[in-house]
């Protein structure tokens, strides 16, 4: 059985489901639902729902479907995407080789004719295998051969020096 589950669930859908089906024997023995939901350790309205949505459409009313919307565009679209946030801004007409929100929401639009909000567009990315990263800010003057020679020469020595004072 797949373990992987959403954080705030402590069953996966899988296990959700299998803990449906379980009631099922027990609707066709007329059990209660409060007897039901002792059983299966769940709350009475769970039970209620569920054998309200079995009588209504069947066993398979009660099996575990996909989740939340839709994606509004297709793995064709998804290729098309990843390939093109791959190859980087600058490629796509923006100055500097870095993506934001902003951009991604423009772009996207351009490549699927699909718009998003730019407070959504991450979800497609996560979705996508992509993640927030955070540029590094360094000052321009950084000078990278003194910060060696600093920390190879001097650390050692104020470092020894502090701890002689101890």
């Amino acid at each position: 059985m797949n373990t992987h589950h959403h954080p705030n669930r402590a069953l996966s859908q899988e296990e959700m489901e299998a803990r449906r089906l379980r009631a099922v024997p027990y609707f066709k023995q007329e059990w209660s639902e409060r007897r039901i939901a002792g059983k299966l350790g769940v709350s009475g309205p769970s039970v209620h729902d569920w054998k309200v949505a079995y009588l209504s459409g069947g066993i398979e009313t009660l099996r575990a479907g996909r989740y939340g919307p839709k994606p509004k565009f297709g793995k064709d679209a998804e290729s098309v995407v990843r390939r093109n946030i791959l190859t980087g801004a600058e490629a796509h007409g923006f100055s500097g080789n870095f993506w934001t929100l902003k951009r991604l929401t423009l772009a996207m639009k351009r490549w699927t004719g699909i718009a998003y909000e730019d407070r959504s567009i991450w979800h497609v990315l996560r979705r996508l295998g992509f993640s927030c990263q955070k540029p590094i800010r360094r000052a321009k003057e950084r000078d990278e051969e003194a910060i060696r020679t600093w920390l190879a020469e001097t650390w050692p020595q104020v470092k020894k020096g502090a701890s002689g004072t101890a």
